[in-house]
C-alpha cells in the first residue's frame, strides 16, 4: 500500500516544480491558505500566472508533477468559457485523500482581475514570484457597488414571477422541483440579501463561508431554513423564508437608497 502525500509535502513539489516553468510569472495559493482557516479537510486553490500563450503547457507540465507523486485518479477540466474567464481543472491525486484535491486556476498574463481583493480573496500564499510582485489588492469599491446594485434589482425584478414558482409546485405535489425552487428562487436570494447588509463584501458567495460572514442568528435561520422534505415542510419553510425575504429586501433598498 503506497503512503499517502501529505498537505505540506505536495505544497512544496508544486513550488519546486513551478519555479522551473521559464514562462511562468508568478504561482500562489488562495482559498483556505489565504484566509486563515485551513483545516484537516482543506483542499489547495492553486492559481498560476502564466504568459498568455502557455495556459496548456502549464496543466501538462502539473500533471506530469501530479503523475510522479503517484499519479492522477480523477481530473475535472472546466468546460470554457468558466464562471471567472480563466482556464481551471480540479485534480484528485491517487496517494491523496478526497479532501486534499487541487483546484487549478491557470491566468493569462495580460488578465487585469487576478483574484487578489483582500476583502474577498484573502491574503495569498505566494510560491514563486518571478519580479511580479504577488500580493492583495483593495478591492475597487465603485465597482463592486455597482454590482451589488445590479445584482439587489435582479433579485427585486424577479421575485414575483419566481417565487410564486415554489407555490405552485406545491400545489402540484412535486416535492423535487418545490424543493429546488424553493432554494433557488427564494433562499438563495435571501441569502444574497443578508449578505449585502452583514457582509457586502462577499454578497454574491451564496451558502458558502456563512460561519464567518453572517451573525449568528442569521446563520442559524438559513441553516433551519435550508432543511426541507415533505410539501408540508417546504411549504411552511416557504412561508417563514418568504417574511424574511421581504423585510430584507426593504432593509438592504433603504440602505442602498441612503448610500447614495
Amino acid at each position: 500500500m503506497s503512503r499517502s502525500i501529505e498537505r505540506e509535502e505536495l505544497i512544496a513539489a508544486i513550488a519546486a516544480c513551478v519555479s522551473g516553468l521559464e514562462w511562468l510569472e508568478a504561482a500562489w495559493l488562495g482559498g483556505a491558505d489565504a484566509t486563515g482557516r485551513i483545516d484537516a479537510r482543506s483542499d489547495l486553490d492553486l492559481v498560476c500566472l502564466v504568459r498568455d500563450d502557455r495556459v496548456e503547457h502549464t496543466f501538462d507540465s502539473l500533471e506530469s508533477l501530479f503523475a510522479s507523486l503517484g499519479g492522477i485518479r480523477h481530473r475535472y477540466r472546466v468546460p470554457e468559457p468558466t464562471r471567472h474567464g480563466n482556464a481551471q481543472a480540479y485534480y484528485l491525486l491517487a496517494d491523496a485523500s478526497d479532501d486534499l484535491s487541487i483546484d487549478l486556476v491557470v491566468l493569462r498574463a495580460s488578465v487585469a482581475d487576478r483574484l487578489l481583493e483582500l476583502e474577498r480573496h484573502g491574503e495569498p500564499l505566494v510560491l514563486f514570484d518571478r519580479g511580479v510582485g504577488i500580493r492583495s489588492v483593495p478591492l475597487d469599491r465603485e465597482a463592486h457597488d455597482l454590482r451589488l446594485r445590479a445584482r439587489y434589482e435582479e433579485i427585486v425584478d424577479a421575485a414575483p414571477i419566481l417565487i410564486p414558482l415554489v407555490s405552485k409546485a406545491i400545489d402540484r405535489g412535486f416535492v423535487a422541483e418545490a424543493a429546488d425552487s424553493y432554494r433557488n428562487f427564494l433562499l438563495r436570494p435571501l441569502v444574497d440579501l443578508l449578505r449585502m447588509e452583514h457582509c457586502p463584501d462577499r454578497f454574491d458567495f451564496g451558502f458558502r463561508y456563512l460561519d464567518r460572514d453572517l451573525p449568528t442568528a442569521e446563520r442559524a435561520l438559513i441553516e433551519d431554513l435550508s432543511t426541507t422534505g415533505d410539501l408540508e415542510s417546504i411549504d411552511g419553510l416557504r412561508t417563514q423564508a418568504f417574511a424574511v425575504f421581504e423585510r430584507q429586501r426593504i432593509r438592504v433598498g433603504e440602505m442602498l437608497t441612503d448610500a447614495l
